[in-house]
């Protein structure tokens, strides 16, 4: 047996744009490892029909991957800068992205072709998330501040304030009435329907809040911290009595379409899958070189896939219960 585990069954292929992407599949946990990135990796996110992979990152591209097949299908080109956030609308073939460039860039992902553009202001934006039914997305990042805007019209809604300092992390609640954002303080601030102001505010600490999701059943707020996993219920903000032992420092967190799983990327370089409601630790991956950067579900729960520092994709097997 080789020492080196990784067996290449798929070759190097030829992008749009001459772009080299190789996959890799291999002997070890994961399912394949996609390689086509120049640099870190940020982001991944899984389109509302499972068909389709994206991930973004250092390079200034969005990457579109065959989910089945792991073939690359688009390369997006337009951003100048890092792209540090994905957000597939749940509905439709509108895939959202952004970055360090001041652009929140619209892509129709079953073409790869650009939809629209917004300039979002002078700093780089780190979050984007779309309402449960796709008709506001909401952006924030380094300028502290959460914008959100009408999917149909292109128009803005309203811009948040209340945070201090850089924003991780954006999310809706599950009926799609409040946004709720988080990042540096370890503040969780809520917006109601109307206003700029937070009407509801949560506590994760000192550390940073790098990560946040809704769960889609029952309403649960989780967030990835410099401490752990955390768990509020929604809408009352009590905090659950769930601890995520071996959690350590989560850097990014997704949730499963039935909401029964979680998974986690580390500072450690592991991939962890979680029972959402024990927070009991079903399974831990091992495979990448650097810091797990992001993180996704497939919308039918088997396979999730994350992003990492080493420029690397990875699919995994999704435990089953």
């Amino acid at each position: 047996m080789p020492r080196n585990r990784y067996l290449v069954i798929a070759a190097a292929v030829l992008l749009a744009g001459g772009a080299l992407a190789v996959i890799l599949l291999t002997r070890g946990s994961e399912l394949a490892t996609l390689r086509g990135h120049d640099g870190v990796v940020r982001a991944v996110a899984y389109s509302p029909d499972g068909t389709v992979l994206a991930s973004a990152g250092d390079d200034q591209t969005v990457r579109l991957w065959d989910a089945k097949t792991y073939q690359p299908l688009h390369t997006l080109t337009g951003h100048t800068g890092k792209v540090l956030a994905l957000a597939f609308a749940p509905t439709g073939n509108l895939l959202a992205s952004a970055g360090q460039d001041h652009f929140v860039r619209l892509w129709d992902w079953t073409t790869g072709k650009e939809a629209t553009t917004w300039h979002i202001g002078p700093k780089a934006t780190e979050c984007l998330a779309f309402s449960p039914d796709g008709s506001t997305l909401a952006a924030a990042g380094v300028d502290k501040l959460v914008r959100t805007w009408g999917v149909a019209d292109r128009k803005p809604l309203r811009t948040l304030t209340g945070h201090t300092r850089h924003v991780h992390a954006v999310a809706f609640s599950g009926d799609g009435g409040r946004v709720i954002a988080a990042g540096e303080t370890g503040t969780i601030l809520i917006w109601g329907k109307t206003g700029p102001t937070a009407i509801q505010t949560l506590s994760a600490g000192q550390h940073h809040v790098n990560g946040m999701v809704v769960s889609p059943v029952g309403g649960t707020l989780f967030a990835a911290t410099g401490s752990g996993l955390l768990a509020w219920t929604l809408p009352t903000g009590t905090p659950k009595d769930v601890a995520f032992d071996g959690a350590g420092l989560a850097r990014a967190v997704a949730v499963n379409a039935d909401g029964t799983r979680l998974a986690t990327t580390h500072e450690d370089r592991t991939v962890k899958v979680w029972d959402a409601a024990t927070g009991e630790m079903r399974t831990e991956y091992r495979g990448h070189r650097d810091i797990g950067t992001g993180v996704a579900f497939a919308p039918d729960g088997r396979t999730l896939a994350t992003a990492n520092a080493d420029g690397t994709v990875k699919v995994w097997p999704v435990p089953a219960r």
